[in-house]
């Protein structure tokens, strides 16, 4: 007899991760718009020459509206995020990538066709909406349409497409941070939103759990199927239903409710969340992504090219270390990268600290050496991990307020840092860094602590048993579940409205 290929079991699938990799796109703009500002500043914002009709050759500004506008980029993020607990209950993850790209669209064009700052900051308010948006939504999107063998290394594409955004921007900076080219850099990103519009659209389907949730069995079975060949999705599929009809009482929880701590369980869980996607920022990579070119132009005695190199090479390797991280998830497992990432990113700022502060010509090596390995175990964790686990630590139920408040903090920790970067910079200078020793180590001590492993954990577990073991997936019970899909299994996210009670699975 032919053995029946399980769904679970199932590795790489074609039509899955092309999928993932299509929703992925959104992380190259992320990352295109959160490092498109560094080499081109000068250009902007001071080139000298005066306007001779159409578009401006320059947008005069001091150092202050331009680190205004970088950090409103980032308060974008924040309403985007904030407004994902109403979007993700009004449309699907597939739908709000969508949206997504139309705010990334839009904002690409204000910016490239700014006559004023005005019309240059409101451009990059909504790149930020859109950034946003896709932050609360292609991870979980991967992570739902991802078998749980593929789900650690598939989750990892946007940070590697964020990563890849970058890339792309600090090599496009090299040959168009002139004028008028410099407006290109604005354009780029507008088309490949389009890009993956029409490509979401045309080739991609809607999450089976959120149609199944929202009783749409028949759509939720098919787009399962579609997702995973011809590989056998009965005990895939029956324990989708059990996972709904075990939350049939539950309605969708609100912020206040999280926060509140209606569900302790929820409550820690979300503050996890919050903890590890601040995280993803807190630790410094803004100033080494955002401000390199001058940061390390300052430590190079004003050697510009050396500088651009080497924010070119970090760019790089952060490719290098997201590969890594693509490979060996499921090895080294959430809470190892965690571990590996915050105690390297602890150890490169005493390096940077001490070889900017020394500052002679055999501390030049030290620096760049540092440089590197932060954005290296930076990538391996702190870049990948946070959005994988969103799904892995919060229940449906509680899925659209938790990863609401956890992409929150993300992007308000990136507003301040990168705000108040360029006066901690000028306050503290060599010794800037410091401040990164101390908050990378405190991330080491919380990992060891208070971090769940939840490699290989499904999503739709009981969350009401916190403490359950990650299950080896080749030692799964083969036994299939049944249940009857005409029981009454009703939509987890019911309001108590009946117009809401038709809305889409949340977050």
């Amino acid at each position: 007899m032919t053995a029946v290929k399980r769904s679970e079991d199932q590795g790489f699938l074609l039509y899955q991760t092309t999928c993932a990799l299509i929703a992925a796109i959104a992380g190259l703009n992320v990352g295109w718009h959160i490092s498109v500002p560094n080499m081109p500043q000068q250009i902007i914002t001071n080139c000298g020459i005066e306007s001779s009709g159409g578009l401006p050759p320059c947008l005069p500004m001091t150092d202050y509206v331009w680190g205004l506008t970088v950090g409103l980029y980032a308060i974008g993020g924040l309403v985007g995020s904030l407004g994902t607990m109403f979007t993700n209950m009004w449309f699907g993850r597939r739908a709000n990538i969508m949206i997504c790209t139309v705010f990334t669209i839009i904002g690409g064009i204000l910016s490239a066709l700014a006559v004023n700052t005005g019309m240059y900051t409101v451009g990059r308010v909504f790149v930020g909406i859109g950034s946003g948006l896709a932050g609360s939504s292609v991870p979980i999107y991967v992570s739902e349409i991802s078998t749980k063998r593929t789900r650690g290394a598939l989750g990892s594409f946007f940070e590697l497409f964020l990563n890849l955004g970058i890339l792309f921007t600090q090599v496009a900076g090299l040959y168009l941070s002139k004028i008028p080219d410099w407006r290109f850099l604005w354009v780029i990103p507008s088309v490949l939103a389009l890009v993956q519009l029409v490509l979401l659209f045309f080739f991609t389907v809607e999450c089976p759990r959120r149609l199944c949730a929202n009783k749409k069995y028949d759509q939720a079975k098919a787009a399962l199927q579609k997702l995973r060949g011809d590989a056998d999705i009965e005990q895939e599929f029956n324990k989708m239903l059990e996972a709904r009809k075990r939350d049939e009482h539950r309605r969708q929880m609100t912020l206040w409710e999280v926060i509140s701590g209606k569900d302790k369980h929820v409550l820690i869980n979300t503050i996890y969340v919050m903890v590890l996607l601040a995280y993803n920022q807190i630790g410094g990579v803004g100033p080494m992504s955002v401000y390199s070119v001058s940061f390390f132009t300052s430590i190079f005695n004003g050697d510009t090219s050396m500088a651009t190199n080497l924010s070119i090479i970090d760019a790089a390797v952060n490719i290098v270390a997201t590969l890594i991280a693509v490979f060996f998830m499921n090895k080294v497992g959430r809470k190892g990268f965690m571990l590996i990432s915050t105690g390297g990113m602890t150890i490169a700022c005493i390096g940077i600290v001490i070889g900017s502060s020394v500052a002679t010509d055999k501390t030049g090596p030290l620096v760049i050496f540092s440089a590197i390995l932060f954005l290296f175990t930076y990538s391996l964790g702190c870049g990948v991990v946070p959005w994988l686990m969103i799904a892995e630590l919060l229940p449906l139920h509680a899925l659209a307020a938790g990863s609401a408040l956890g992409n929150s903090s993300n992007w308000l920790v990136n507003f301040v840092e990168n705000t108040l970067w360029p006066i901690i910079n000028s306050s503290l200078q060599n010794y800037s860094f410091i401040i990164f020793i101390i908050i990378n180590f405190i991330g080491f001590l919380f990992c060891i602590f208070c971090l769940e492993e939840t490699t290989h954990k499904d999503l739709d577990r009981d969350h009401s048993k916190p403490h359950d073991k990650p299950v080896d997936l080749e030692l799964e019970d083969n036994s299939n579940s049944a249940i009857d899909k005409t029981d009454n299994v009703e939509h987890v996210e019911n309001m108590d409205s009946p117009a809401e009670s038709t809305s889409s699975d949340a977050r």
